[in-house]
């Protein structure tokens, strides 16, 4: 498997919805790891955090987004970060697979990775995050510097 054709983003996607609460699987990807989870949370959960997203950053700030609980059956969290003043944005991500670690932790799969990605990058996902909530069904897809780089 050739590693360098790998493109980084982070892919949300709604597979599963009652009037409670959704599922969402997460992909997430750099040039070196790749990973993936299906996690619980609520769709205002969701829409709470796009709005943070609007004109981001604000005087540096970080955002933070999370769903599901460390540790436990299964988890993913996003962190928003400025990097430089070119208006690159580190995002830090953190999944850990759906599986119970009643007998073995050991069994329990944890990923960190981090991606970069453009301001209009991050503008994209808000509308794409919102779109999700609103149809309450769909896919948000936050593409990294090297996917822009390369078309």
């Amino acid at each position: 498997m050739n590693l360098s054709n790998q493109k980084s983003f982070l892919e949300l996607k709604s597979i599963w919805k009652d009037e409670h609460m959704f599922e969402l699987k997460v992909i997430a990807s750099n040039a070196y790891f790749k990973g993936e989870t299906e996690v619980y949370d609520q769709f205002e959960n969701v829409a709470d955090f796009a709005e943070t997203l609007i004109s981001y950053p604000k005087n540096d700030e970080t955002l933070f987004y999370e769903a599901g609980i460390k540790d436990d059956y299964s988890y993913f969290s996003m962190k928003y970060y400025p990097i430089d003043k070119n208006g690159h944005i580190g995002v830090e991500i953190n999944i850990e697979s759906n599986v119970s670690t009643t007998y073995r932790p050991e069994e329990k799969n944890k990923l960190k990775l981090e991606i970069i990605v453009e301001l209009n990058a991050i503008d994209n996902f808000q509308k794409e995050l919102i779109d999700l909530v609103k149809n309450e069904d769909g896919i948000a897809i936050l593409f990294g510097n090297d996917n822009i780089l390369d078309n």
